[in-house]
């Protein structure tokens, strides 16, 4: 019996030996390859606001709401516009580390895809309201397809380059180790800032001009591959 199992563990140990042989044994490459493509900004955001300063809030209130009121009636006709109302503040102002007055300010935000709707009611919004700042961004739907084909384009050109780098090194197969597909397009493009008056102007004065440009999306392959040593 002893005899049988020594000659059954002397078996195994020489199969163990026989198949770590016969198993490939690789090396480890890391490389990054990325896809992008230039898109138009199709999202335009504006941010408008009404403001007071003085010392009678009830009465500064009143005017900001009275404002924003009115402009929210009027974006709303823009079936082509998405508004709504933003931050309300009031704030003491200082002299001296005296407070001697207040602000009240409230916000509203506009988006749309048309800048020429969307120029055309700043404009008449500038008669009770300032232009804090415009914001041009590609919407999800753009980013979202526009990522679905840059991965695809990503991945292809991953595999063409793990085929050269297998040819080069001249081995016979590779096999991925690791693959770390990133879409790297989170960045917002900054909010252009408009020039701050010293009062609200009483005329609404010509609308801006949008031009919203274009950005690149882009996504990032981080992929290890492992070269058989042939």
């Amino acid at each position: 019996m002893k005899q049988q199992l020594a000659a059954l563990l002397l078996g195994m140990a020489a199969w163990g030996v026989t198949h770590a042989a016969d198993t490939p044994v690789y090396d480890r490459i890391a490389f990054t390859v990325s896809a992008e493509k230039e898109v138009p900004n199709d999202v335009l955001t504006a941010v408008l606001y009404a403001e007071q300063q003085g010392q009678d809030t009830a009465a500064m209130a009143d005017s900001v709401n009275q404002a924003i009121t009115w402009a929210m009636g009027v974006a709303k006709q823009e079936t082509a516009v998405e508004a709504r109302t933003l931050d309300y503040t009031t704030n003491p102002m200082y002299t001296d580390s005296r407070i001697t007055g207040w602000q009240v300010r409230q916000s509203i935000q506009l988006k749309s895809k048309d800048s020429k709707v969307l120029s055309g009611l700043l404009g008449k919004l500038q008669e009770k309201l300032r232009i804090e700042g415009i914001n041009y961004s590609v919407s999800p739907e753009v980013q979202g397809s526009t990522e679905e084909e840059l991965i695809n384009t990503a991945l292809a050109n991953f595999k063409k380059r793990a085929e050269q780098i297998k040819t080069s090194m001249g081995r016979a197969e590779y096999r991925v180790a690791r693959l770390d597909v990133q879409a790297a397009n989170d960045f917002q493009p900054p909010m252009m800032r408009m020039a701050v008056m010293d009062a609200a102007p009483m005329a609404a004065p010509a609308p801006p001009s949008l031009e919203s440009g274009k950005q690149k999306l882009k996504v990032n392959v981080q992929a290890e591959i492992e070269l058989s040593i042939n």
